[in-house]
């Protein structure tokens, strides 16, 4: 496809909107505390920043692959770890997928589809809400568009592009692991039946593409295995401390099964099924151009019989992508909301395609042009059944605004399709994008600021405030300032000034930089210091203070607490001010100088 230089200036502009969108997230939104206490600790050692370890003594890496993190800590090098320096990869990545992807579907059909996709990008709540979060998956749909681009340059023969193409899926799974191989069969399909070239070329090629991909997806997994256990942190998310366990059974299959990870993420994005999409839960976040997207692919694909490998190439890649993809979030046990923000560049692509050719088929009167009004119907009607149950005081007009859009737009297409009046088209064309992106636009923009320690800061949300109140927004406990006045007050030049029995509830305090020991992981599955250890640290004046679990069930944290209460003498909250210990979640300071 020939491309004039003026196709340029709707990227630019859309762009620098992005680029305004995004900056303007980043003022409201928050670092997830987990995430920002590991890139402060892998931005100060270079050991810490090859293994993602979570803490600064090295103790222990995070319960996921470190790719993303890589980004964030040399940002954090750079800008230190100020709040909005946590949060700029996330703006530059959400920025930069909307011309990466408009580029993609311009070589593909035009700069008219292009600009409607990137208008449809630039309206996703789902992606608006996790760049205000410095959580994994902006970056990983930043890269995999970039995958996606490199295929498509890769359908015209070029061999370069299709290496880069899996060389960045490769760099996706460092950031998500399994998910970023989720496109692979999307991308894969695509080379084979519609790259240029013969029947073995094109066989040769998806293998050299699959191959690239899945050896540099596990190289660096190869290299830490290879490392002796002893010369490494212990890995999260494996008991046996093995990368390959992290990633392939505790973010792989346990993901498809009833566990306590999956459990508690349930509360979050709802039950499996085929609805979960267009649940309460996720729905909003998602969805609004769903219905539309499946139906411009099925119709696309429908028109796409005797037509060009290159007419049919973009059918099967975004809408490979956005089947799958709809597919495994709906299967899976456990999905955040903010997961399914890799849809969004696939329901974006489809969209934009799918409203431009049926608006040139229904100028020119052909049957393919029906797709136009049916569109517009089943959004604006989909839009108007979302405000209607979701119960958002605060947005009670737009119902209505979109109905009379939607009415007008409809309307004026009848006349349209007779007459070339560029007044009449301007009109359906306005009031076409406001059916389509208003609503989604609206609540956007309704999302309030996340607060410090909001619950929003591991579950990002999109919507106004009355939504986050249905969804009951929590406030999570951050630092203990009395307990770590106390503990300075005392500390007598132990190399941590506390240690804690799992890594989140160190999470706040690393990232100020106190010196704490993380004893084990994440997860209830992870790896712990054994007691062993704890008493050469303790006996070596590494370690006098532990905060333990009060009543810990697992096999390992009940042997650390029974250790504790018999070799170190429990502190009464009330000494430093703190809340006295009730249930069996609260935690208990242990001296273990003092016994």
């Amino acid at each position: 496809m020939v491309i004039n230089r003026r196709d340029h200036a709707p990227m630019v502009v859309l762009t620098v909107l992005a680029g305004a969108l995004y900056t303007w997230g980043l003022s409201r939104g928050e670092p997830h505390g987990y995430y920002s206490a590991a890139i402060t600790s892998m931005s100060e050692s270079w050991f810490n920043f090859f293994f993602g370890a979570f803490d600064p003594s090295g103790a222990i890496t995070t319960d996921k692959l470190p790719g993303s993190l890589w980004v964030h800590a040399l940002f954090a090098r750079v800008f230190g770890t100020e709040s909005w320096a946590l949060l700029l990869p996330e703006v530059l990545a959400a920025t930069l997928t909307v011309p990466l992807l408009m580029a993609a579907v311009r070589r593909w059909a035009g700069g008219r589809a292009a600009l409607i996709a990137g208008l449809a990008m630039l309206a996703s709540p789902v992606v608006f809400t996790a760049a205000q979060v410095n959580l994994p998956d902006t970056l990983l749909m930043f890269t995999l568009v970039a995958a996606t681009y490199a295929m498509v340059r890769a359908l015209d023969g070029g061999w370069p592009w299709l290496v880069a193409s899996g060389a960045l899926i490769a760099v996706a799974f460092h950031m998500k692991m399994l998910q970023a191989w989720m496109i692979v069969p999307a991308l894969g399909l695509t080379y084979l039946l519609c790259a240029k070239g013969s029947t073995r070329t094109r066989w040769l090629g998806a293998t050299l593409f699959g191959g690239v991909a899945l050896v540099l997806s596990l190289s660096w997994m190869t290299i830490v295995s290879l490392i002796p256990a002893g010369s490494r942190p212990l890995v999260d998310g494996s008991e046996s401390s093995s990368i390959w366990e992290t990633v392939f059974l505790y973010n792989g299959i346990s993901r498809g099964g009833d566990n306590e990870m999956t459990s508690i993420v349930l509360q979050f994005g709802g039950a499996p099924g085929v609805g979960r999409m267009f649940n309460q839960q996720i729905a909003t976040q998602v969805s609004w151009l769903i219905p539309l997207a499946l139906l411009a692919l099925a119709g696309g694909l429908f028109m796409s019989r005797n037509r060009s490998r290159q007419y049919l190439s973009g059918w099967v890649l975004w809408g490979s992508w956005l089947v799958i993809g709809l597919i495994a979030f709906s299967a899976l046990t456990g999905v955040h909301p903010y997961y399914t923000s890799m849809l969004a560049p696939a329901v974006a692509a489809l969209v934009g395609t799918g409203i431009a050719r049926a608006h040139a088929a229904w100028r020119a009167r052909r049957p393919g042009g029906w797709l136009l009004p049916a569109g517009l119907a089943v959004t604006a009607l989909w839009s108007i059944v979302l405000l209607f149950r979701e119960p958002a005081d605060d947005l009670a007009w737009l119902p209505a605004v979109i109905a009379v859009a939607a009415v007008l737009a409809l309307t004026f297409l009848i006349p349209q399709r007779i007459s070339d009046a560029r007044p009449l088209a301007l009109a359906v064309t306005g009031l076409g994008l406001v059916t389509l992106l208003l609503a989604p636009a609206i609540w956007l923009l309704a999302t309030p600021t996340i607060n410090e320690n909001s619950s929003r800061t591991i579950s990002p949300v999109a919507g106004p405030p009355s939504y986050q109140s249905l969804r009951g927004e929590r406030t999570r406990d951050g630092q203990d300032e009395l307990l770590l006045k106390f503990l300075r007050t005392h500390h007598r030049g132990e190399r941590f000034l506390f240690a804690t029995g799992a890594s989140s509830a160190a999470a706040p305090y690393i990232r100020a930089r106190v010196s704490v020991l993380p004893l084990s992981g994440f997860s209830s599955t992870a790896p712990s210091v054994p007691v062993a250890e704890l008493a050469h640290l303790v006996a070596d004046r590494q370690v006098r203070y532990v905060l333990a679990m009060t009543q810990s069930t697992t096999g390992p944290a009940r042997e650390r607490t029974e250790w504790l209460r018999g070799h170190c003498a429990p502190i009464n909250p009330a000494i430093y001010g703190g809340p006295p210990r009730v249930g069996p979640w609260s935690s208990t300071l242990y001296d273990c100088r003092a016994s």
